[in-house]
């Protein structure tokens, strides 16, 4: 079985951002793999498990810092990476990646590719269902559990909508996007983050893919960043509950609320 997982690399949830201007953001030097794409990649790691046949891609598309995310699959115990495009994608809108990620993706063939649900940057969580559009296959989302049968090119599926479990099947090829509860990211072993650092990356430029000329543009364009407005003012009622309701009233009605 051949699997390919897509990665991206984001900002730490903990790096502080800052609006610069109108058109650019300052972001604390601080990036990890996307968490959900951490568990696509453990959840890929299982399958080879029970099919120690599988050959596991991981593909990240972006700039210089995609790189680290590929070092981070690569301590994970992913082997086969590579490095889609260059500088120029980091403007490029999630509808242009997920068609260069789909043009590779043409040229490896997976029986099943897996993402992340959403990225931890943008949250856009649409990026890998318009990789299966582009590829013309089934995709499922949000899957919290998932067992396959190579040998019968099917694979049953699980995902949670309002509280239940609705369980699926498909046949390969197909893409999926991982929740939380599909797999546990584990800690890296020492020995492989240590091969990670060494390890040398394969690019792939975008004119060694079959663009067709396709413009860096799609459906959202980034107008501006604006900071966020100043939290008023919080006024804390002093009598506890139910007493604070009365006096809640009474200070919506001197600030004209009600």
């Amino acid at each position: 079985m051949k699997i390919a997982v897509l990665i991206k690399q984001v900002p730490d949830h903990e790096a502080l951002v800052r609006v610069k201007s109108e058109q650019e953001l300052d972001i604390e030097n601080r990036y990890v793999c996307s968490f959900f794409d951490e568990i696509a990649i453990e959840a890929a790691l299982n399958i080879r498990k029970n099919h120690p046949e599988s050959e596991i891609t991981a593909i990240s598309a972006g700039g210089k810092k995609a790189v680290d995310a590929l070092r981070r699959a690569v301590a994970l115990g992913i082997d086969q990476v590579e490095h889609l495009g260059d500088e120029s994608l980091e403007m490029a809108d999630n509808c242009y990646l997920a068609y260069v990620l789909a043009e590779r993706l043409k040229a490896i063939q997976p029986d099943l590719i897996i993402c992340g649900k959403q990225a931890g940057d943008d949250d856009f969580a649409a990026t890998g269902p318009m990789v299966a559009e582009y590829l013309n296959i089934p995709h499922v989302s949000a899957v919290v559990s998932l067992g396959s049968d190579a040998d019968a090119n099917q694979v049953t599926l699980g995902r949670e909508v309002e509280g239940e479990i609705w369980y699926l099947e498909s046949n390969f090829p197909l893409l999926i996007t991982a929740e939380k509860g599909l797999a546990e990211p584990h800690v890296p072993v020492v020995m492989r983050v240590m091969k990670a650092m060494r390890a040398q990356i394969p690019g792939i430029p975008l004119n060694e893919l079959d663009l067709k000329d396709k413009k860096q543009q799609g459906r959202l364009r980034r107008l501006r960043y604006t900071v966020p407005p100043e939290r008023a003012d919080v006024a804390m009622m002093r009598e506890p509950y139910p007493q604070n309701a009365a006096e809640l009233i009474e200070h919506l009605k001197k600030n004209g609320v009600i």
